[in-house]
């Protein structure tokens, strides 16, 4: 079954209609009457009024065919191949009307045989022309049997783009008539090009419209999440505190343990003799022991019980009296940070022998003390101790400036002579001054 296309380029099915046909004012000669613009006649089943659409009115000067015409010169692909073979485009001004007093037909366009210049009436020569443009396609031609058509391909001629208004000549030679349609087409296309554009402009300024909405939109929230975290960090802060206080076994540890770092100016340690402070201390190595296996549990993947991690609020609590809570080269400086201040405490003073004198002592636990001291002043110097560490240091008097470095002594034989003579080389730490 053929299919043909309406006037606005949709396709109709020809060769049966889709429903009755129902026209009253129209004479069944418009393309909205399904059996017309079908390429069908109408037939018994319409209830139309008037009818023109049958084959009577299908012969050259009925109103059929005439209206199919006039159809096809607006719209060249209104009807289908078999029809726009048959019936030739006919320019609607030259349609035929009643006289207004005797009755007989005439043109429209009769007593107007010039335009408002002067000139004749457009010819049937022109009258393809603009068929031709109505159609927007241009007049296929061979360079062979047209040599002046061939064009200058590397020119540039962009100039002229707006400069032909009108054809000059209104019976051009076949060369001049190809040049027309050519150009007729290339304006054409250039008007599809600037709608598109036009089109995409609009397009555009609505996507900025909407982007500028959107990044309004954006901003708002993104204040009112700020106020949001304003606020619900002010909570949090309130939540926290409030359960620093709340009665439980934890909090009471904390408030003795800050009663006790306020009253002595340091940590408890589990060699006193006092009980509480021991229970403190073990206490507070609990706490460290359970956050640095809660470490090890999250790099596996295998946390399942809620630590200290969970309530940042206790640890920051506790950072606040000086405690860390590193690995086990932390647990270490803490180690020693605390025996250093029990020496302190025990001797009056952050000074230390010498190494031969803590060589002769044979206290090991000096000795370890004293290398650890050096360790730390000389990554000090070399800017490899961490702000915290540094922190603590200073905290209890300890005083890095004030640490002398001096160099080992070695022997060396003079040549002719078996006197030893002391000189001074590489660099060591002997002394701490207290502060």
């Amino acid at each position: 079954m053929s299919t043909t296309k309406n006037a606005e380029g949709g396709r109709w099915q020809s060769g049966m209609n889709k429903g009755k046909c129902t026209c009253t004012k129209t004479q069944c000669l418009k393309l909205y009457c399904e059996c017309f613009s079908g390429g069908k006649y109408c037939n018994d089943d319409c209830v139309c009024a008037s009818c023109n659409n049958s084959q009577e009115h299908d012969v050259e000067g009925g109103a059929r065919y005439d209206a199919i015409g006039y159809i096809l010169f607006r719209k060249p692909d209104a009807f289908d191949e078999e029809t726009r073979k048959r019936i030739v485009p006919k320019d609607p001004k030259t349609r035929v009307v009643a006289g207004k007093k005797s009755g007989d037909k005439v043109p429209i366009s009769a007593g107007k045989t010039k335009g408002k210049c002067g000139r004749p009436k457009k010819n049937a020569n022109q009258a393809r022309i603009e068929l031709v443009a109505a159609k927007h396609e241009a007049i296929e031609f061979s360079t062979a049997e047209y040599p002046q058509l061939a064009v200058d391909e590397h020119g540039d001629y962009s100039d002229l783009a707006g400069a032909f208004t009108k054809p000059l000549f209104e019976e051009p030679s076949r060369p001049l008539e190809i040049a027309y349609s050519q150009q007729t087409k290339m304006e054409y296309q250039k008007k599809i090009a600037q709608q598109k554009k036009a089109d995409m402009a609009k397009e555009c300024k609505q996507l900025r419209e909407k982007l500028q909405e959107k990044k309004l939109a954006l901003s708002l929230a993104n204040d009112e999440i700020k106020e949001c975290n304003k606020k619900l960090g002010t909570w949090t802060r309130k939540v926290f505190d409030l359960e620093l206080e709340e009665p439980c076994e934890w909090n009471t540890n904390y408030q003795k343990l800050s009663a006790y770092k306020e009253l002595h100016g340091k940590l408890p340690s589990k060699k006193s003799q006092d009980a509480e402070e021991k229970s403190l201390s073990v206490w507070l190595d609990t706490v460290r022991h359970e956050k640095n296996e809660e470490d090890d549990d999250e790099k596996k993947g295998s946390r399942t019980k809620r630590t200290i991690d969970d309530y940042p609020h206790r640890q920051q609590s506790l950072e606040v009296l000086g405690i860390s809570f590193g690995r086990r080269r932390d647990e270490t400086f803490e180690a020693m940070l605390q025996k250093l201040v029990e020496y302190k405490e025990e001797h009056g003073t952050l000074r230390f022998p010498s190494d031969e004198q803590c060589e002769k002592s044979k206290n090991l636990e000096l000795q370890s003390l004293q290398k650890w001291v050096k360790s730390q002043v000389v990554n000090f110097r070399s800017r490899k101790m961490s702000p915290d560490a540094i922190r603590q240091l200073k905290e209890i008097g300890f005083s890095f400036e004030k640490w002398c470095l001096s160099k080992p002594k070695r022997t060396s034989k003079k040549k002719g002579s078996t006197k030893q003579e002391e000189t001074d080389e590489g660099t060591d730490v002997t002394e701490n001054v207290v502060v």
